[in-house]
């Protein structure tokens, strides 16, 4: 692995890994001349040459040796405080890693990646608010710089600190020179422009793949007469929104017809779900510990007919083993709602409605169609009996009650104006939001007033485990959809609750995520197609009692005899695609577009 590569890898596994490795090749030749005296003893550019050499083969100890050698000597040399930093944060120190940063900082409190990587490692910490001030600073020192702009803007969307929007163009365009530094969740959350996140991303895997060699020779037997194997790739197999979405899913696949290998890079730790997927495996490996490389050649050693990507680039994202290829045949599915970019992802799990024809340009890879809702499902779950009382929420009683409950860096100022309209012309009723804390409670209420809003208004809901999230849910009477990345696995708690939701259908994946759920459940009348429908569309459930209690009734009877809950169907439809594209595989022709009809 180059040391390139393993920067790549930190930088496109982790959306808030400190940017110092990624920067190292170019960045190292800056702050290291006052190191070059003659004599025995090394210059700072060779200890800093040596101790990469290390960081690449993890040897994260020996590392910190060389580092801590290197800064008795040369104390104030900023590149080798930032790599001592990185390394410090690589063996999970990061009280030690923010001290060596904030001296680095105390050298030069302007050095932009100093400040990136203070503001990186706060967000890991769950400092938002403090990273977002520091990739503010960062910014305002190079506005050319990527990634501060791009970190800014997601750390102030998770405070609903919407004060960068004006800045918000000067910041997207900037990914052109530095695609590298653009984090592709965050500007899904930022955009609703599928062509430019396309761009972004292939830029990205562009470099990936000029450094990592696809392997294309399999050691593996026809399908035909055996089953298919197929590996599961994530770092989410524990308490996690994904697992609440599959619950049964790995159970209820046929186990005549295929062979389920899990690839865990998450911890090994015995959580119930974690334990529960390892049961329903027939094999189940822990590869936390073991580079990209060798997962990818233990995944050929398995005879992997198949592999899901279930990550992309998602936190814990391992990208650079699909850009080597661990499969024939490599599919994205659930985890990242847009095109991965890369060459050797051959598919996309979606539906009509997420990827209709007229969308499928803006992915790298071809759709595998799912007849009915891409997003999978559990039945299995329980409908909690112990749903609290709105005085237990902070819900006033008689008001009608408008909910968002979507994290709140989805939220952008373009549905707030369309909130703020309805309670205005809804005078009974008030806006649930989910802010779990007084910096984003303060902001909503300073967004609010500004659109002549009162505090009394707007109800803020706190974080709460899953069970105690799904049962409040029934406890409002219309749940209002984000624009550009919509709610996805809250979408589907939301039906489940019986809890209507009206969501605009946009232009990329991630915006029409929603009305894909909302179709499976048999509730199409729910999908507006512009700001102006939406509005209205709320208006009318809001002030027509019977319709909205027509569609609540809808939404009940609709949940046993439609799509979007049947796991055993959903599970053969999917059993039978993957079928298809290793058949296709095997008869030697090119991945394409492929559906059941």
């Amino acid at each position: 692995m180059s040391k390139f590569d393993f920067q790549f890898q930190k930088n496109a596994s982790n959306q808030s890994v400190t940017a110092g490795l990624a920067m190292f090749e170019t960045q190292k030749k800056a702050g290291i001349q006052q190191g070059s005296q003659a004599g025995t003893v090394k210059t700072a550019r060779k200890y800093i040459d040596d101790a990469m050499d290390l960081v690449v083969s993890l040897d994260y100890n020996a590392a910190r040796a060389m580092l801590d050698e290197a800064l008795s000597i040369y104390p104030e040399d900023i590149v080798l405080l930032r790599l001592s930093g990185d390394v410090y944060l690589q063996q999970d120190d990061k009280d030690n890693a923010l001290l060596t940063y904030m001296t680095a900082m105390g050298v030069n409190p302007l050095d932009t990646q100093v400040l990136n990587s203070i503001g990186s490692l706060l967000g890991l910490m769950g400092n938002s608010h403090d990273a977002k001030g520091f990739f503010q600073a960062a910014h305002n020192t190079d506005p050319s710089d990527a990634y501060s702009g791009y970190n800014w803007a997601h750390n102030s969307m998770k405070d609903s600190d919407w004060s960068f929007f004006d800045r918000l163009p000067q910041i997207l365009r900037l990914g052109d020179r530095c695609p590298l530094d653009v984090q592709p969740f965050t500007l899904l959350g930022l955009t609703d422009d599928p062509a430019l996140h396309k761009v972004r991303v292939k830029a990205r895997c562009r470099d990936l793949m000029k450094r990592i060699k696809e392997n294309k020779r399999f050691s593996r037997t026809s399908v035909h007469g055996r089953k298919i194997r197929i590996g599961f790739f994530s770092d989410d197999f524990r308490d996690h929104a994904t697992m609440l979405l599959m619950g049964r899913f790995f159970d209820l696949i046929d186990r005549e017809r295929f062979e389920v290998i899990i690839y865990d890079y998450g911890s090994s730790g015995n959580s119930a779900v974690r334990l529960q997927v390892e049961e329903s495996a027939d094999i189940y490996h822990n590869v936390r510990d073991i580079s990209d490389h060798e997962m990818a050649e233990l995944a050929r050693k398995d005879g992997v007919d198949i592999a899901i990507d279930m990550k992309t680039y998602t936190k814990g994202a391992r990208l650079a083993a699909f850009a080597e290829r661990v499969a024939p045949v490599q599919v994205a599915f659930l985890g990242y709602p847009g095109t991965s970019g890369l060459p050797t992802m051959d598919y996309f799990i979606g539906d009509e409605i997420t990827v209709p024809p007229s969308l499928r340009q803006h992915f790298s890879e071809k759709i595998l169609y799912m007849p009915n809702c891409y997003q999978v499902n559990d039945n299995t779950r329980e409908h909690s009996p112990d749903m609290p009382t709105r005085a237990e929420l902070g819900l006033p009683e008689d008001a009608f009650v408008f909910c968002s409950l979507n994290n709140p860096n989805k939220v952008t100022p373009a549905e707030f104006d369309v909130w703020t309209k309805l309670l205005h012309n809804v005078p009974d009723s008030v806006l649930w939001l989910f802010a779990p804390t007084i910096t984003t409670q303060e902001n909503l209420l300073r967004e609010a007033k500004a659109r002549g809003i009162g505090p009394e208004r707007l109800v803020f809901a706190a974080r709460v485990s899953m069970v105690e999230h799904v049962s409040r849910m029934g406890r409002a009477d219309l749940f209002l959809d984000a624009f550009n990345c919509n709610a996805h696995t809250t979408a589907s708690e939301a039906v489940w609750s019986g809890l209507p939701i009206v969501t605009k259908a946009g232009k990329q994946f991630a915006a029409r995520v929603a009305a894909s759920i909302v179709t499976a459940i048999g509730c199409p009348d729910l999908v507006t197609e512009t700001k102006e429908e939406y509005y209205d569309l709320a208006y009318k459930l809001a002030t027509d009692r019977e319709a909205l209690n027509e569609i609540k009734q809808r939404l009940k009877d609709n949940l046993w005899t439609t799509p979007l809950y049947d796991s055993e169907q959903y599970v053969r439809d999917f059993e039978n695609l993957m079928e298809k594209a290793i058949l296709r595989h095997e008869e030697g022709y090119k991945p394409k577009h492929l559906s059941l009809n």
